[in-house]
């Protein structure tokens, strides 16, 4: 009999976003001086809780950047 290990998948953008930036190797202090916001900003992103609207934009745009760079260094 073979048994099936079912992995809980978040599909939310904090867990994408905190997921990014653990693949970046940068910490929340690192990510948020990139982004010239605070660490706690980041924290509560990932743990999508309200940010404000422009560390939401900056955080995204960082991740989103960085992760490009990341596929084409290394492409598949």
């Amino acid at each position: 009999m073979s048994r099936v290990v079912h992995l809980k998948q978040e599909s939310s953008t904090g867990a994408w976003a905190r997921n990014v930036r653990m693949v970046l190797q940068l910490t929340q202090q690192e990510l948020a001086d990139m982004c010239g916001i605070s660490p706690e900003e980041v924290d509560l992103f990932e743990r999508n809780m309200p940010v404000k609207l422009d560390a939401r934009r900056k955080l995204l745009k960082e991740l989103w950047a960085s992760r490009n760079a990341l596929c084409h260094t290394f492409p598949r």
